[in-house]
């Protein structure tokens, strides 16, 4: 009988298992990369000295960790964790840049969440190709999107002109909106735009993501940024499921040009700040200010 109950429970622990595997498939890898994660990468420099899970051995000595520690003072003044208070929070929401930050990701995302819900649906219903062909031409603009991103995150990096980068990507993505929705003698033109708009609006991700963080003093201040910028972001995905309309199929005219209005509206947002930064940091050099509270902080342009 206790082999039975055993042999029982063994029986309904794989079901249960198996339930959830199947269930939840798509979420494994995303779990096992999380723990993964929890595992492997570092800690704060200020909690590397600590011995790691694995090796049982500190990542990096006292000494390496003061070296990380006032270089990270040097750049950016946050390399220990600072309190998080409700007082702190108002008073850093009071900056119109963190806002601002939120609504340049909520307007890229109106368009990435565009091409990722719709470009099947463009393809077969606008553009006439079978279901099967449009899943899988939906597929190469997004391998195209991964050199154009990190060739344009390398350059940003290197020359720190992430607003020129921005504008970049934004004009790229007009162009390829404008192609995919408005030149409709030529499919390949449209298919050709299509791999504009996608590199465009999904390399301006991590663009505006690196831009907020450059221009960012404090882990607080960072923190509250990073929320809002997520939310500015569902709040594009939700702008972007909404504006394709079943009534404007299968053109999509009112999508395609409100998704050429968002960038557009970018590229004026980050024209304004090259004045706006520029004109901080001319002063900031002449010692009239010093931005963020940090002696020698510039603003990335």
């Amino acid at each position: 009988m206790e082999m039975d109950f055993c042999y029982g429970e063994l029986v309904r622990i794989y079901t249960f298992a198996q339930h959830i595997l199947t269930a939840h498939q798509q979420g494994i890898i995303t779990i096992c990369l999380g723990m993964m994660g929890f595992v492997f990468i570092v800690d704060f420099p200020d909690r590397s000295t600590q011995p790691q899970l694995i090796t049982r051995r500190p990542f990096l000595t006292p000494e390496e960790a003061e070296i990380i520690k006032s270089r990270i003072d040097r750049d950016r003044g946050d390399a220990v964790v600072d309190s998080l208070t409700f007082h702190k929070v108002l008073h850093h929401l009071r900056d119109w840049k963190l806002w601002e930050w939120a609504w340049l990701y909520l307007l890229n995302n109106v368009v990435t969440y565009s091409f990722g819900f719709f470009l099947p649906i463009i393809l077969s219903g606008d553009m006439g190709y079978s279901t099967t062909m449009a899943q899988i031409l939906s597929f190469p603009p997004y391998v195209a999107a991964a050199p154009w991103m990190l060739s344009t995150a390398w350059f940003a990096d290197r020359y720190r002109k992430r607003g020129l980068i921005l504008i970049l990507n934004a004009s790229a993505a007009i162009v390829g909106i404008a192609m995919t929705g408005f030149v409709r003698s030529n499919p390949a033109a449209r298919y050709a735009g299509i791999f504009l708009g996608v590199c465009g609006c999904n390399s301006n991700v991590p663009t505006i993501l690196s831009y907020m963080h450059n221009n960012i003093v404090g882990q607080t201040k960072r923190s509250i940024a990073s929320a809002l910028i997520i939310g500015g972001g569902a709040i594009g995905g939700i702008i972007a499921s909404n504006i394709f309309r079943q009534a404007d199929a299968p053109e999509y005219r009112p999508a395609m040009i409100a998704a050429i209005l968002t960038q557009a509206v970018t590229i004026a947002h980050v024209g304004k700040n090259f004045v706006v930064y520029g004109r901080a940091n001319r002063k900031a050099g002449k010692g009239v200010i010093v931005i963020e509270g940090q002696q020698g902080f510039r603003y990335t342009l």
